[in-house]
Order: C-alpha cells, then structure tokens, then sequence
C-alpha cells in the first residue's frame, strides 16, 4: 500500500479509544502527540467530511428507490475495497483511462506537473487534488472525487427524490467510505431527513467510536446495513488492515440496540473468492450472528468492478496485492448460501 494506508492499522483503535474519553466529534483534531499525526489530521476534517458522490435513483443500497450518499474517509483497508476512491478523506483525482485520447491538455493544465495521460502513473505525492485537469480534460477522463457539501446543500438534493422514495418504499442512504466517522454531520443531515418523512438508513463497516456515533447518529436511523468480513482477529487484520474487536463490539452493541426497538440491523458478508468465502470463516459468522438473536444475514456477492477505480487513482496498480477479475458464478454463491443456512440462519 501507499503511505496513507500504511499508518491505520498501528493508530485506529488508540484514536478511537480516545474518542470515547473524550465528547469532542471525530472532525475535530485531538491533539495526540503520541499517535502518528498525518492520519489523525486526514480524518479529523474541521469543516465537515467530503462527499465523493451522490448517487439518485439507486436500486441496491436499501428497499425502493434511494439516494446514496458516499462519504470520504475509512479507516479500514480491505484488499477487495469495493469504493477504493472513498478510503482517503482528501479529494482525490480518478481517471477513466479507456476514455483518455492522449492528447496532452492535462500535461499543460496541471500546475504540479503531476497528471500524466491514459494509464501512466501520476506523481501522488505532487498532486494537490486542484482539478485543473480535470476541468481542462475534453474527453471527459478524468473526474475530481471529494467534495465539500454543506448539510443544506445536501438536503435539498436529496429532497428532490421524495416522490420516487415515498412511492416506491425508498429513502437515503449513508455510505462510503465510513459515514460514521463523521456522526455529528451524518445525524444532523439524518435528522433532518427523517423529520421531512424520509429513511434513513446507513451502511457501515462497523469500525468507530461508539460514544459519539450513539450520541448523535444512532437515534436517526431507520435502519443499519453492517458489513462484517472475517472472524478470526488474525486474518481480519491481514486482510482488512485493522483488528476487528472494535468492530464486534459496535455489532453487539446494535444488536442489542435493535432488539430493543432502535434501528433495524442486518448483518452482511462481502463475499471476496479466497478471502472471505471460505466455509470456516462463513460458519463462524453465522454462528456469531446466531448467538446475537439475529436469525438472518446478507451475502454480497463479489463484484470486480472495483478495480477499474482503484486503477484509475494516482496509487494505481500499487500495492495490489488482490487482483480477481472474475465474478462469482451462481453455483459459488450458493454453495456460501448453504454454509450459513447449515448453521440454522438464513440467507435474505
């Protein structure tokens, strides 16, 4: 990996353990001089997170019609990442290389001489994210991701979409990246929603502190989408960058919280071939699901078109270490169906 992903694991469960002794939100700096700082500045946004994309009108992130919205910033760094442009908090500058004519603006336009044409790699380091090239780029190849939006400007898109959701059982969804890394924005934003008659629902990694995101963000939810990769402590770090006892703990605690009549939870499994699909790791989770009270998860299965995106970031081809072109097939899929209903829980 590059630099930035490099110094998560060592710092993300100190920063988060920090969180919950103190009441200040996670986009403000906490001034730990004993944690490496470069991270803890990137996620500690003072003016509020950046949005990479708001996507209308989509059919797969939650009942009916929904308007997605995707948060920069994760701590983690999964080896699959399916929204590789959402894991940094900083903007960030994409390429679609099959639609780059070669022609040269970007070189010209670029006043850090980092752009370079097609597939080339590009000097990250030199990059400030300016979107010069991308303004400059006549072939449209090229795309700024990162966004500063304010709570009203957010709201009003995506109140647009109230009649296609109220019709169709629909609402908005919080995704990213890690919209719960920024609970005192996302709960604002989600309050407001709900109060206007909308659903809300957040889909999340599980890895966050817990004070600030019950505080502010829980009690606006409808609803939670949580994605849980692996079991084992072991190849949960080796495969998704940080150890995963934070992320149990939250998945207990809204367990615990949806038996109770808060936000509804459902538990889901992004299926990565030779990564997460294996017949041990799917039985333990089902096992873990079980022993919550949750008779029912989701599995997501493996979608390569993550790497087009993570290709066309400045870090290109570095530090891939997991590289599968193909989709799963029907048969795959539902042999990893049998497992976890094998273990007495059903697959939605």
């Amino acid at each position: 990996f590059a630099t930035e992903p490099r110094c998560v694991p060592p710092v993300v469960d100190v920063y988060f353990d920090a969180l919950e002794q103190r009441p200040p939100p996670i986009d403000r700096d906490l001034s730990l001089p004993s944690v490496r700082r470069p991270f803890l500045s990137d996620l500690t946004l003072m003016s509020g997170p950046l949005i990479a994309d708001v996507k209308r009108g989509a059919l797969d992130d939650g009942p009916g019609i929904r308007s997605v919205v995707f948060f920069k910033g994760c701590p983690l760094r999964c080896l699959f990442c399916q929204n590789p442009e959402t894991q940094s908090t900083r903007a960030e500058v994409q390429r679609r290389p099959d639609s780059c004519t070669r022609c040269g603006v970007c070189l010209g336009a670029c006043p850090s001489g980092a752009a370079r044409p097609g597939a080339e790699p590009e000097d990250q380091a030199r990059c400030r994210a300016c979107g010069a090239c991308v303004e400059a780029c006549p072939a449209g190849a090229r795309r700024l991701v990162g966004e500063r939006m304010g709570e009203d400007e957010l709201y009003d898109l995506l109140m647009r979409d109230l009649p296609f959701s109220r019709r169709s059982g629909g609402g908005v969804t919080l995704s990213g990246g890690e919209p719960a890394l920024h609970p005192r924005f996302a709960g604002a934003l989600a309050a407001r929603l709900r109060d206007a008659g909308v659903q809300v629902l957040l889909e999340t990694a599980g890895c966050f502190g817990w004070k600030a995101f019950s505080e502010q963000l829980l009690p606006n939810l409808d609803a939670v989408y949580f994605d849980v990769k692996l079991l084992d402590p072991g190849r949960h770090k080796a495969a998704i960058g940080v150890g995963n006892r934070r992320i149990l703990e939250n998945l207990e605690r809204l367990s615990a919280a949806a038996r109770a009549g808060a936000p509804s939870l459902l538990v889901r499994v992004p299926l990565a071939p030779g990564i997460t699909d294996d017949p041990d790791n799917l039985a333990a989770i089902a096992r873990h699901v079980r022993g919550l009270g949750l008779g029912s998860l989701a599995l997501l299965p493996y979608n390569p078109l993550w790497l087009p995106k993570r290709r066309g970031l400045a870090k290109g081809e570095a530090g891939l270490a997991f590289k599968e072109e193909r989709f799963m097939s029907e048969s795959e899929v539902e042999a990893c169906r049998e497992v976890v209903r094998r273990e007495g829980v059903s697959v939605t």
